[in-house]
């Protein structure tokens, strides 16, 4: 009498599409790394340069416009670690993309576009941002005098604005990238782009150093979400009312943006002309 084998259905545990996505952007970052360590090198360069200038200013002052030395030390190394999450290559390769035609890949397949963008900006961050952040922050401890977060609750909070802050960029670098749709060149976008996150992000100097029209320009922005908000947080310098007004502006600015940047795609895309032949 014979055996007989029977075999038994084995189920396939199917990978969500948006991780797959990560996972893709993460080995291509860690691929290139090169090219990542070049990006967090030249962040270094940055911060070493600010420090030099800031130093000289407090040189002649031991506090200016409320920050210490110290608190100032604090400010530069999260505003860059916080600013490298999101890096402007995500925004570099989507222009890219759109100028050479290829976006037509994204176009055709069953994924929404604006979050296979967060999906692919999300890997490239694991690996440029994190190690930026943490390399940053590193430095800051060891060898500077950087400050510990104003409280336990605090470095919960900060740590729920940086996640705030990442979405924000995202989401102002993917809407000012759809511009390419109709313009000839992506340059003066990145640049344009750039120039407003240092400014009213509050990367290259707190926002309460900007002139007093300004300052009010980048307190209601949604930019200040990037930085300003959580190293405010992080230093203690929002407390009570004030600091759920600031959350809470930075929540409600990531809807808004979300909500803009998914109608913005869907519009983008119909104004795209493909030829063949």
């Amino acid at each position: 009498m014979s055996a007989s084998l029977v075999s038994v259905p084995t189920r396939v545990r199917r990978r969500n599409k948006y991780l797959g996505l990560v996972d893709s952007a993460l080995q291509q970052a860690v691929a290139y790394r090169v090219l990542a360590l070049t990006g967090i090198v030249g962040n270094m360069l940055w911060i070493v340069i600010l420090f030099a200038i800031w130093r000289a200013a407090f040189a002649d002052s031991g506090t200016i416009e409320g920050f210490t030395w110290p608190q100032m030390q604090t400010y530069i190394l999260l505003a860059y670690g916080i600013n490298a999450m999101v890096g402007f290559s995500s925004a570099s390769k989507m222009m890219q993309a759109i100028r050479q035609g290829t976006i037509v890949i994204d176009m055709i397949r069953p994924l929404n576009y604006l979050g296979t963008q967060l999906a692919t900006t999300l890997g490239l961050a694991i690996v440029e941002g994190v190690i930026s952040f943490a390399l940053t922050i590193g430095i800051g401890v060891i060898f500077l005098d950087m400050q510990a977060p104003a409280s336990f609750w605090h470095s919960l909070l900060f740590l729920l604005s940086v996640g705030l802050g990442f979405l924000t960029k995202f989401l102002f670098v993917f809407c000012i990238s759809l511009l390419v749709f109709w313009t000839t060149s992506s340059v003066g976008l990145n640049w344009t782009q750039t120039a407003l996150v240092n400014v009213l992000a509050g990367v290259l100097i707190p926002i309460q150093f900007l002139p007093g029209w300004l300052a009010t320009v980048a307190e209601w922005s949604p930019l200040r979400g990037i930085v300003s908000t959580p190293v405010s947080v992080y230093l203690g310098r929002e407390d009570g009312i004030d600091l759920l007004l600031v959350l809470g502006l930075q929540a409600v600015w990531v809807i808004a943006l979300w909500c803009f940047a998914d109608w913005a795609w869907k519009r983008a895309f119909r104004a795209v002309e493909i030829q063949g032949g």
